[in-house]
Order: C-alpha cells, then sequence, then structure tokens
C-alpha cells in the first residue's frame, strides 16, 4: 500500500487525502447522529466534486504553464562565448613587465540555440570596477557567429546600461580568482532578455594574464534591468 501511494502522481495526492477527511468526518457525524444518511452523502458528493474541480482546474493551469514554456524554449537562442586565442595561449589582462594591458578583446559569439538573438551588445567588467560596452548587432541567428570587440576605453553609462551591475550581483563576480567577466545581453524572438556570461580566470602563476573559466546564462528580469 505505502508503494503504490509512493507511486501516485503528486497532483492527485491531496485530492484523495481531502476524500478521505470529508468522508471521515461525513461518516463520524452520521455515526453521532448530528446528520442523516441520506443529507450526509450529499455533502460527501459535494465535497468530491468540489476537489475534483479544483484540482482539475490546477493540473489544466500546470500543463499549459508546461506547454507555454516548451514553447518559449524552442525558440530561444544559447549563446556561447570563446576567446580569440590560439590553443594552450593566454590573455593579457593586466600591465606585465614593459607590455601595457591590451585596451581591445576580440571575441566569437555562437548562437547554439533553435532561435535567433536579437539586440545583442557585448560588455566587460574588472572584478566589480568600471563596465566597458563592446559592439552592437541587431540579430544573429541560429547556428552563426559573431566576431565582436571590447574596448576598455569605452565606458558604460550605469543608468543607461542597468543589466551589467545586475548581473555582476547576480553572478558573483568578485570571487577569488576571477579577474573580470565578458557578458552579451540580447533577447529572443518573445522579446525576454538574457545574458550570456564567460568568467576570465587568473593565471595560477602570472596573475596578468587570464584564461577561460565558468560559462553560463541567466534570464534578465524586467524589473532587474
Amino acid at each position: 500500500m505505502l508503494n503504490m501511494w509512493r507511486k501516485l502522481d503528486p497532483d492527485i495526492k491531496p485530492v484523495i487525502v481531502g476524500i478521505a477527511g470529508i468522508g471521515l468526518a461525513v461518516l463520524m457525524s452520521i455515526l453521532w447522529g448530528q446528520i442523516g444518511t441520506g443529507y450526509g452523502m450529499e455533502l460527501l458528493f459535494l465535497g468530491v466534486l468540489v476537489l475534483v474541480t479544483m484540482w482539475y482546474a490546477t493540473h489544466t493551469k500546470r500543463m499549459a504553464n508546461a506547454m507555454r514554456e516548451q514553447f518559449l524554449g524552442e525558440a530561444r537562442p544559447y549563446l556561447l562565448l570563446t576567446l580569440n586565442l590560439e590553443k594552450d595561449v593566454l590573455l593579457q589582462w593586466d600591465d606585465y613587465e614593459s607590455e601595457r594591458r591590451p585596451t581591445e578583446f576580440p571575441i566569437t559569439i555562437h548562437n547554439a540555440g533553435k532561435g535567433p538573438a536579437k539586440n545583442l551588445k557585448a560588455a566587460l567588467w574588472h572584478r566589480g570596477k568600471t563596465h566597458f560596452l563592446g559592439d552592437y548587432k541587431g540579430y544573429l541567428a541560429p547556428n552563426k557567429e559573431w566576431q565582436a570587440t571590447i574596448s576598455r576605453l569605452d565606458t558604460a553609462i550605469q543608468e543607461k546600461e542597468g543589466w551589467l551591475p545586475q548581473l555582476s550581483k547576480m553572478i558573483k563576480e568578485n570571487e577569488a580568482g576571477i579577474a573580470g567577466i565578458i557578458a552579451v545581453e540580447y533577447q529572443d524572438v518573445h522579446n525576454r532578455k538574457w545574458a550570456s556570461y564567460l568568467r576570465l580566470e587568473r593565471h595560477i602563476d602570472i596573475e596578468q594574464f587570464v584564461m577561460e573559466g565558468e560559462q553560463n546564462i541567466v534570464e534578465i528580469k524586467n524589473n532587474d534591468s
């Protein structure tokens, strides 16, 4: 009996418990003589009808939400970021000996999703310090790449690009060993906002150089931008 209960759909369990509770209450009322058998059966039927109706409405709404998420997911872009470096080559991030840090960072952005991305903005920042804006692209089709460049000379206006400080808080970019973040904000065809980001980890021996770290995607809510 316990195994059968565990195998039941979680949505139906509250209905069964509710019917059992109503049935027990009606039975006790009949036994105590508070209500007649006929009236008790009517109450039981009404209670079961209410519970089943509530379950059906909840189940239908859940199924509709699942279908909507599946529909939206089929049109979602999925941007992957890579540094334009040869194998085993590190990226200079800060001043090193006689060489000053580079002012531009070229990156490759690949749309590995099923849907197009639009209104793409590339950016980077250095451990919570000034944010820098890069190139802009209006549209990136599925399975296509965009060669973007981010400059450390083009400072982002915080009020205009509010997604940058919000994203830095969401992904905890101040963790030890993280030199900075490269990110791209974009929209899908349903105007939902996303941000793909790539952490840049400091080299274990020469901290003025970085290498590719964790990569992920987060959704930027309307009240977050």
